[in-house]
């Protein structure tokens, strides 16, 4: 019954309109194999448009060219994968710029480099990712507060002793820790320092600086409790609201004094934004482009624009993606598009969309 329906074209009224277009004209495109191409860079667009990657015996065939001739002519184009020397059977010998130019370009830059000083081959990959590096944050672009992660012990620690001016005695047994399996910042040796400043300026007589700024560190807000015992002998924790404000001020004036206090020095300045652009501003996007893609057996009626051609780069080479395209931008032809690709390529074997109820119509 549906293979039926298919071949008819209904009007509003669910009547019969005309027969399927089918009947009267081609509505599957067809297939022009590519058997010969002129340059390297046709062998790569068909290549790609082909298998979904770069295959060189297919583009030597294509071509009559070399392996070493097509590498010569695609420079910049394609580029030799550093991982490939390591794990041959996993990782392909070659990859698109799009492809290797993204990424964590960084530890890219810093790989090649050291590949570099065997085989000069890799000297370009260096020269292109150099170009491709993020601009550098500074300072002002970057926010830091007390408890964040990625900033070294050492700093933390250097923070106390100026704050607190703890006596040397005290500065042998406070340290300054930082567990990367549980995520937690802890302060050895709190009780060392009996100071004005650890009990007074920026404590209180419940409760030191020391563990105000372990609370600071962990992201905890600070609390002062009162035990007492309840009318049947069992000890109970309530609230102190007075000695909680006080301590919380306390608090909030430690933070600001860590804001003021961070990046003052130029060596920690520096050496803090180098850790911080190296860590999270690392990585460049990749841009994806479907104008290789061939869309073998579509309908000659339908025509993607280009935003559609790189979204189905991006379903097909990506692994994952989001199409945040606004309503009416062909979403849904996109998806199709890519879905048939993909088996078409074998780059997968059944497609499957899930739709909310009220959209299958």
């Amino acid at each position: 019954y549906f293979l039926l329906c298919s071949l008819e074209v209904l009007d509003e009224y669910g009547e019969l309109a005309r027969k399927a277009d089918m009947f009267t004209k081609r509505t599957i495109r067809a297939k022009h194999e590519v058997t010969k191409v002129d340059t390297a860079d046709e062998a790569l667009a068909v290549s790609l448009a082909e298998k979904a990657k770069i295959d060189i015996p297919f583009m030597e065939k294509l071509s009559g060219k070399t392996e070493q001739q097509l590498y010569e002519d695609l420079h910049g184009v394609i580029f030799l994968n550093p991982e490939h020397e390591i794990s041959p059977e996993n990782e392909p010998k070659y990859l698109t710029a799009d492809e290797y130019l993204s990424g964590n370009v960084r530890e890219k830059l810093s790989q090649a480099e050291q590949f570099s000083k065997d085989s000069s081959e890799y000297r370009v990959n260096a020269e292109y990712l150099e170009k491709g590096q993020p601009k550098d944050l500074t300072p002002g672009e970057i926010s830091v507060k007390l408890g964040t992660t990625w900033i070294p012990e050492k700093y933390i620690e250097e923070f106390v002793f100026e704050l607190l001016s703890p006596n040397y005695y005290a500065q042998s047994k406070i340290e300054v820790k930082y567990s990367n399996l549980t995520g937690e910042w802890n302060i050895q040796g709190k009780s060392a320092d009996k100071g004005v400043k650890a009990t007074n300026t920026y404590g209180t007589s419940r409760i030191s600086a020391y563990k105000i700024i372990e609370d600071s560190l962990n992201l905890r807000d600070v609390r002062i409790f009162d035990y007492i015992y309840d009318e049947n002998g069992n000890k109970v924790a309530k609230l102190n609201v007075k000695e909680t404000t006080i301590a919380q001020q306390k608090q909030a004036a430690i933070k600001q004094a860590f804001e003021d206090w961070i990046w003052k020095a130029p060596e920690r300045r520096d050496d803090l934004c180098k850790i911080y652009n190296v860590r999270f501003n690392s990585i460049r996007p990749r841009e994806y482009d479907g104008s290789h893609i061939t869309f073998n057996g579509i309908n000659p009626e339908i025509t993607l624009r280009k935003h559609q051609k790189d979204a189905v780069a991006r379903i097909m080479y990506g692994g994952n993606s989001l199409l945040g395209h606004v309503v009416g931008a062909g979403k849904t032809w996109t998806m199709v598009a890519a879905a048939m690709e993909s088996r078409r390529l074998g780059l997968c074997n059944k497609a499957m969309f899930v739709v909310p109820n009220h959209l299958v119509g």
